[in-house]
């Protein structure tokens, strides 16, 4: 039994990779070299055009961990080439430090509790959590350093955007400008959905895909119909905000339990699922979403983010199989929370680290050259902004959205020239939540919130997945929810709330 049941993975509401960051841009698909970075629409000033670095700086080396999806065999040559780039911008020299999605978090958690010295920490609302984080001041505060000597950086955002990275106030992280809107739906491989006629339009809720499921099951040996590691539940398919969680037509903001009916529902159809043969008997173990998938031999699969140009990516993570994308929700606005870099507070080079985190957010070159690699040997450029990726010449992220703005990407072929003003209009049109601005607090419930997570990591993903018995494990699941405490930290979700409501003049 403990070999199947095991810690849930909080996958973003947004996405995979993700998340979501909410930011206009202008300028995109420019086939400039240009290292300047557009300015996004509506921001507050334009950003400055790139000045060279101070001449009198010391020579220091950064370390930045983040996570990938793999190994890079040419990750020492890119650093060459990045590190030649900063050498000359900011006299300094950095230390890639990627680590493997599946144990980043617990990696990350070492090695801040061994207080080594690190400079630049990747961290989101999903993965090594921003907030937690924060509380345990594991980040230093960057307003000074963001508004007195890097105002570059801070213009190509608006302040809304810089408030998903404040804690107490304070700015404690550089957002990645990504998509900042969710639009939850389905993956599925064009090949098998022309096969089947399958018509995307009439898929309008996760049920109306079982006909094609069963038609995979029974035609497709070797395919798995449905490939998912940490099931397919949110309350986006359901009118719930996740801010409160509330449900978005309860004008009364009445915050929700931790297992609902909509849960419920979703946990039984995932069972439903997974007994008929649909998913991969080993969801409940995989420790990366795109283990689901990677092989090539899953038909569909569920998208958390659901933002332009995905296709591409997934193609790519997909053993190059063309794929097709099922909106099953609107847009909804999810902040910048989901992607994340800040300055460990052991960093003894705060100011330079934060030069450098304007210069990848900034210069072209920096950028891709992290994203991509090496031109000639990684990528090739072929029209325009459009490059081909050569994934098998030793340097292949497919995460742009780890590094930096990706209003500064090269466009993979096969993207569509206007990703990234789709990619603002999505996050335009985002609905937002009346609770923006909301952080719940869970200082006063630590020993709860401790004993809720461990119910949560050994029930959680089985669950969710269908892996164990709906009937059965969910009644012992919400027991031992509510012996763990998970009723008293809802009601101090719901007293925060409350006391947020009345602040802001919204109750």
């Amino acid at each position: 039994m403990k070999k199947i049941i095991k810690s849930r993975f909080q996958w973003m509401s947004t996405l995979a990779v993700s998340s979501a960051l909410a930011i206009a841009v202008t300028g995109c698909g420019s086939s400039s070299d240009s290292s300047s970075t557009p300015s996004p629409a509506n921001s507050a000033a334009p950003a400055p055009s790139t000045s060279a670095a101070p001449k009198k700086l010391d020579p220091v080396e950064l370390t930045w961990y983040y996570p990938q999806n793999k190994a890079n065999p040419d990750l020492q040559v890119v650093n060459d080439a990045v590190n030649k780039i900063t050498q000359e911008k900011i006299n300094a020299t950095i230390k890639l430090m990627p680590i493997d999605f599946g144990t980043y978090e617990q990696k990350m958690n070492t090695i801040v509790a061994a207080n080594e010295v690190t400079d630049i920490i990747w961290t989101s609302n999903w993965l090594f959590k921003f907030d937690q984080n924060q509380k345990k001041g594991v980040f230093q505060p960057i307003d000074d350093l963001l508004k007195n000597q890097n105002q570059k950086l801070y213009q190509t955002m608006q302040e809304k955007f810089w408030n998903d990275a404040k804690m107490d106030g304070k700015i404690y992280a550089v957002p990645n400008y990504q998509i900042s809107a969710t639009r939850v739906g389905l993956v599925v491989q064009k090949r098998f959905a022309d096969k089947y006629k399958l018509d995307p339009a009439s898929i309008k809720k996760m049920e109306d895909i079982e006909p094609f499921l069963k038609q995979i099951k029974d035609n497709e040996p070797g395919i798995v119909p449905f490939g998912t590691t940490r099931g397919f539940y949110t309350g986006f398919l359901y009118n719930i905000d996740p801010k409160g969680p509330v449900y978005k037509s309860d004008s009364t903001f009445k915050v929700l339990p931790d297992v609902t009916n909509e849960m419920r529902t979703n946990f039984k159809l995932a069972n439903s699922w997974y007994t008929k043969g649909y998913i991969n008997k080993d969801a409940a173990t995989l420790k990366n979403a795109a283990d689901a998938y990677n092989k090539g031999t899953t038909a569909v699969w569920f998208d958390f983010t659901g933002k332009p140009g995905s296709e591409v990516e997934f193609k790519a993570a997909n053993a190059g199989n063309d794929v097709v994308l099922v909106p099953l929700a609107k847009a909804v606005f999810s902040g910048a929370a989901s992607t994340l870099n800040a300055i460990s507070r052991t960093s003894k080079n705060p100011e330079r680290a934060m030069m450098f985190l304007e210069l990848v957010n900034t210069d072209k070159q920096l950028y891709n050259t992290l994203v991509y690699g090496i031109e000639g040997k990684h990528y090739t450029k072929t029209t325009g902004n459009f490059i081909k990726i050569n994934q098998d010449a030793g340097y292949f992220t497919n995460t742009d959205w780890i590094f930096g703005s990706i209003i500064n990407e090269y466009l993979p072929e096969g993207s569509p020239a206007d990703k990234l003003e789709q990619t603002a209009k999505v996050n335009a049109e985002g609905e937002v939540s009346p609770l923006t601005g909301f952080v719940f607090n869970t200082d006063p419930v630590k020993t709860e919130t401790a004993n809720v997570k461990a119910v949560n990591d050994e029930y959680y993903a089985a669950l969710a997945t269908g892996t164990l018995e709906t009937e059965k494990y969910l009644p012992i699941y919400e027991e031992k929810l509510k012996k763990a405490g998970a009723d008293v930290i809802v009601a101090e979700r719901q007293k925060q709330l409350d006391a947020w409501l009345k602040a802001n003049g919204k109750k």
